[in-house]
C-alpha cells in the first residue's frame, strides 16, 4: 500500500503569503485610488471656486466699464425727481437735470412715457446747464423718463429714468403707530388702543388731511368707526402734521368664526384717498377673541 504524498510545509507557507501579499496589495490599491479620487474632487472643488472667482472679476470688470462707458456718452452728469399727490385725484412729477453740454439755439425737452403707452414732451426751464420741468400726471404704476436734445442738425436721446410701483411712491408720506388692547368677558370684547398718524406733506396745502378715521369691520359689517383729531400740542418738525385717536372700553359682540379688522381711511384736500388695514384680531368658533395681529402699516391709494 502506498503512503499519500503531503503538501511540503514551505509550499503551504509559501502560498499563504502569496495569498497575504496579494490582500496587501489590494487594499493598498483602494486606499490609493480613494485618495486619488479625494485628490480628484478637491481639484475640481478648487477649480470651480477659481472659474466662480475669475467669472465675478470679470463680470465687475466688464460692469465698471460698461458704467463708465455709459458715463462717458451721457447727456447729463446728474438726474432726479420727486412724486408727490396733486389736486383732484393727479400726480406732480418734478424732474432736474445737470446737462453736460449745451448750445445756444439748440431745444431740450423731457420726454415722459406713461404705462399705457402715451409719450409726452415736457415744458423745461434752463438755468446754468440745469433743466427743470415739473408736470401732472394721471395715476399710474409706471413713468419712463427721458431728455431730448435738437438743434438744426441732429436730435440726441437718452433714457434718464424708469419709474416703478408709482402708487407706492404716493403713499410713503404717511406714518402709522396703532397700539390696541382687548379684554374679553363672556360674549362681550372691549376694545381699547391708541394710534397716530404722521402726513409729512402737512405743509402742503392739497396734501393736509382733512379726514381720517378708523374703521372697524367685520366682513362686510361695520362694527365702529371714530374720527381722529389733529394734534396741534405735540411740535413737529417743519411740514409734518399729526393725528390722533385713543379710545377706551369699546364694547362690541362681533359673530363667531369670522376675523375683525382694523383700518385706517384718510382723505387729503386734493381729493386722494388712502387706506391701510394694519391688524386682525381672529374669532373661534366659540365666540373666544385672540389678541390682535399687527399687519402691514402700509397705505395703498384708493381710486
Amino acid at each position: 500500500m502506498e503512503k499519500e504524498k503531503t503538501t511540503p510545509t514551505w509550499i503551504k507557507i509559501l502560498l499563504l503569503f502569496l495569498v497575504l501579499e496579494n490582500l496587501l496589495l489590494l487594499l493598498l490599491g483602494k486606499y490609493a485610488l480613494e485618495r486619488l479620487e479625494e485628490r480628484f474632487d478637491s481639484m475640481e472643488d478648487t477649480l470651480s471656486q477659481t472659474q466662480n472667482i475669475v467669472g465675478e472679476g470679470i463680470t465687475s470688470v466688464s460692469q465698471e466699464m460698461e458704467y463708465a462707458l455709459s458715463q462717458q456718452a451721457s447727456l447729463v452728469s446728474d438726474f432726479y425727481y420727486t412724486l408727490q399727490p396733486a389736486p383732484r385725484g393727479k400726480i406732480l412729477l418734478t424732474l432736474s437735470a445737470q446737462l453736460k453740454s449745451y448750445s445756444a439755439g439748440s431745444a431740450a425737452s423731457f420726454s415722459v412715457t406713461l404705462d399705457n403707452g402715451e409719450t409726452s414732451l415736457v415744458k423745461t426751464t434752463l438755468s446754468n446747464n440745469t433743466l427743470t420741468a415739473t408736470v401732472t400726471l394721471p395715476i399710474c404704476e409706471q413713468i419712463s423718463v427721458g431728455l431730448v436734445i435738437t438743434d438744426n442738425q441732429t436730435t440726441l436721446a437718452q433714457s434718464l429714468s424708469e419709474i416703478n410701483h408709482v402708487s407706492d411712491c404716493l403713499t410713503d408720506h404717511l406714518y402709522l403707530t396703532p397700539d390696541l388692547q382687548i379684554k374679553q368677558q363672556g360674549s362681550d370684547i372691549f376694545l381699547s388702543g391708541s394710534i397716530s398718524l404722521i402726513n409729512e406733506y402737512g405743509s402742503l396745502e392739497e396734501q393736509q388731511l382733512d379726514m381720517v378715521r378708523l374703521e372697524i369691520t367685520q366682513g362686510e359689517t361695520q362694527l365702529h368707526t371714530f374720527y381722529f383729531s389733529q394734534d396741534y400740542e405735540n411740535a413737529l418738525p417743519d411740514g409734518q402734521d399729526h393725528h390722533i385717536l385713543i379710545f377706551e372700553r369699546i364694547r362690541t359682540n362681533p359673530r363667531s368664526g369670522e376675523p375683525v379688522k382694523f383700518s385706517v381711511r384718510a382723505r387729503d384736500k386734493g381729493s386722494f384717498e388712502y387706506f391701510c388695514t394694519f391688524a386682525e384680531m381672529s374669532i373661534d368658533a366659540n365666540g373666544v377673541a385672540s389678541e390682535p395681529v399687527n399687519l402691514n402699516n402700509d397705505f395703498q391709494l384708493v381710486e
